[in-house]
């Protein structure tokens, strides 16, 4: 064994103990003092680029039978082109269990966020299959996905995503985190190679 520095600790302790010396000397030069005893920000002081803030879109959560569907979507649609926020058409009805529970996980705190912070919603009432099928069937099939049935439109009205498979026809077996996280992807869609 070679000369020792210092008094002679255990072969746990050592290592522990140096670690730990290490850890105290390397933070005590994170913030660095000038000559006249002010201290120096480190770079990482201020890491967050600051963003404009961004208004909350309104978040409804009931079909009303009233509205002008077609009118809704189109002032949606203006207001997107304006602040490129994806449309997000829900088709549903009062009645149905399924778009009661997803009303329901729009009330969560994260979904809302989601909602408000990065899409424009329009709830539409198809009644009994008697009202606003028409405007349905410009992009999905009301009978093959099921309601609720969602469409998310580009600002320029195209078709970014749909639940035409019926994922969310079923919407009470969904947790608020699988609708959160659906939004989400509808947003970042990965890339195709």
């Amino acid at each position: 064994m070679g000369p020792s520095v210092g008094p002679s600790v255990g072969p746990s302790v050592g290592p522990a103990l140096g670690l730990l010396l290490g850890l105290l000397l390397g933070l005590t030069g994170c913030v660095q003092v000038d000559g006249r005893g002010v201290a120096l920000a480190p770079h990482y002081a201020h890491p967050f680029v600051s963003l404009t803030p961004v208004a909350p879109a309104p978040v409804p959560t009931d079909y009303d039978p009233r509205s002008d569907a077609s009118a809704a979507v189109a002032a949606a649609l203006a207001q997107s082109r304006r602040d490129g926020r994806p449309v997000l058409v829900e088709f549903g009805a009062d009645w149905c269990v399924d778009c009661q529970a997803l009303a329901h996980r729009v009330t969560d705190p994260a979904v809302r966020l989601v909602l408000q912070r990065d899409y424009r919603l329009v709830t539409v009432d198809i009644g009994h299959y008697d009202r606003n099928v028409a405007l349905a069937a410009r992009w999905i099939d009301l009978k093959r996905s099921g309601i609720p049935a969602l469409v998310v439109l580009n600002p320029d009205g195209t078709v970014r995503a749909t639940t035409q498979d019926g994922s969310f026809a079923n919407a009470r077996s969904l947790s608020s985190d699988d609708v959160a996280n659906r939004l989400v992807t509808w947003l970042y869609p990965s890339s195709r190679s």
